[in-house]
């Protein structure tokens, strides 16, 4: 087995485990939180998001390095006119640029919108239900970026 399989199988599985994790959030974990009183909301979100976050930023972190690497192992970074020129590149381009655009969004901004810290006996009403919403929202957006993102990267392997 070549290096550029090993590669191609790392951001593969990662790439699609980071999709399941969003989609297990989206129909798994936010229906529950929505249901639970504040005070059973506050323990389940302080126990269980922060870990969510730490494998969503491992599945991204190795879908995003290991892409890198498999695209300089396929074009060494010196032709990347191919990115530009063909059905393949033009796949692999937009959706490695938008993949690494949700993974910055995940590793600046997303972890301020993530309610792990906070008391919920300390927020307002106003305040409980705009993180409530940011947890409605947040992840379904992500979710379909990842799906667009995995079908980009299906039509470059394989085309339409």
């Amino acid at each position: 087995m070549s290096l550029l399989n090993i590669v191609r199988w790392f951001h593969v599985i990662s790439g699609i485990s980071w999709l399941g994790e969003v989609i297990t959030i989206n129909f798994v974990l936010v229906p529950v939180v929505l249901k639970l009183s504040n005070k059973e909301r506050e323990a389940f979100i302080q126990n269980v998001f922060p870990r969510i976050f730490r494998l969503a930023s491992v599945l991204s972190g190795t879908a995003i390095i290991s892409g890198a690497l498999l695209n300089y192992l396929l074009t060494g970074w010196k032709n990347l006119d191919v990115l530009l020129h063909s059905r393949w590149g033009m796949s692999i381009a937009i959706g490695g640029a938008i993949g690494l655009l949700l993974a910055l969004f995940h590793f600046t901004f997303e972890r301020h919108l993530e309610p792990i810290a906070v008391s919920v006996d300390e927020m307002s009403d106003e305040e409980v239900q705009k993180m409530l919403n940011h947890l409605k929202v947040v992840p379904r957006v992500g979710m379909l970026i990842l799906i667009a993102v995995i079908l980009l990267m299906m039509i470059a392997i394989r085309g339409v």
